[in-house]
């Protein structure tokens, strides 16, 4: 009985840390910007997402080295009217780290990930609301948090040609 009770207890002990760190996971700021103004039909739009996160933390670049690492990913879903011509991340930083032999290519607390989108020709005047989510996996000097992902948009107002 007194090996089950010991058990049982280390278990509620082991959750009350698992919850714990959870609870501190670092949080993402990310801010949404549009670099192309005015937006008209037929021509390219740069979207910024910048992205902001404890000092000390950083994530995975979008091509971790190694292959069982998380990187980030941004999903973007364009509406009818708007394709999605491509996703600049930016340049990693090494981070160096004991027992790899070769460093780890990341984004530190803060960066920004570029979109570039062109509008159809046809495309009407109004606005248009471009969803994406963005998958990491933060980490820091002693511990990776469990993945997180985060809902952001942005709203483009396209004006007479």
């Amino acid at each position: 009985m007194g090996g089950r009770l010991l058990l049982a207890l280390s278990l509620v002990v082991a959750t009350g840390s698992s919850v714990e760190v959870q609870a501190k996971r670092p949080r993402v700021e990310l801010t949404t910007a549009i670099d192309t103004t005015p937006i008209r039909a037929g021509a390219s739009v740069r979207l910024l997402l910048k992205v902001r996160l404890p000092v000390g933390v950083h994530v995975q670049s979008d091509k971790p080295r190694d292959p069982s690492l998380i990187p980030t990913v941004l999903t973007v879903k364009p509406p009818a009217g708007l394709t999605l011509d491509r996703i600049v991340y930016p340049p990693p930083t090494d981070l160096a780290q004991a027992g790899r032999s070769q460093p780890l290519a990341v984004f530190g607390s803060e960066f920004t990930i570029e979109l570039q989108l062109s509008l159809a020709a046809g495309a009407p005047t109004g606005e248009f609301i471009v969803p994406a989510q963005l998958r990491y996996q933060a980490c820091d000097a002693s511990v990776c948090y469990p993945p997180a992902r985060a809902e952001v948009q942005w709203t483009l107002r396209v004006e007479k040609s």
